[in-house]
């Protein structure tokens, strides 16, 4: 339905589909008839952010993602730290609906101009005690400001410590918990 939703589950629960499949659902991909209608400064634009701790976890749910998406041609871009720039550079110039990566090299990314977060619907903040407990908290509020305040915003953690709760309480609309 497009209202702000917090998730609390372990890690490996199988949480990704739960907000994948709303995730893609909300975009547009060019497999879809209205791709036609898109506006072209929209086209290939990243349309779902989702921001997770560890490249681990990004490989994990992008991979899972890429497969849910195969057969209206979602392109899904996985992004973290520790290999080159290039490759995300240019798949990010060829276009991508989803982005998953961590906080660092998406903001890097975002900094550098290559990573447009202005037309995200859909953004996920997954396993967010986890990215409390490694000292991102400021990297994922500067991310959460670059993308549109009219959005979806999920938001998983196993636990709910303060921080987490001011952050959802400050970035989302109601949330169902």
């Amino acid at each position: 339905g497009g209202s702000d939703l917090i998730g609390q589950a372990k890690a490996g629960t199988g949480k990704t589909l739960g907000f994948g499949i709303p995730a893609l659902s909300r975009l547009v991909a060019p497999g879809d008839d209205e791709w036609s209608q898109q506006p072209e400064a929209k086209k290939g634009k990243p349309q779902a952010l989702i921001i997770v701790p560890t490249r681990e976890l990004a490989l994990q749910v992008a991979t899972d993602l890429e497969k849910a998406g195969r057969y209206r041609g979602v392109r899904v871009l996985c992004v973290y730290g520790g290999r080159a720039y290039e490759p995300q550079v240019e798949s990010l110039q060829r276009g991508v609906e989803v982005v998953v990566g961590t906080p660092g090299r998406l903001i890097d990314l975002a900094k550098q101009g290559h990573l447009n977060l202005k037309h995200v619907a859909t953004l996920v903040l997954d396993e967010a005690d986890e990215m409390l407990d490694m000292g991102f908290l400021p990297d994922v509020e500067r991310l959460v400001s670059l993308v549109p305040a009219v959005r979806q915003t999920m938001l998983f953690s196993a636990t709910m410590p303060g921080q987490i709760v001011a952050l959802a309480r400050r970035y989302m609309s109601q949330p169902t918990h």
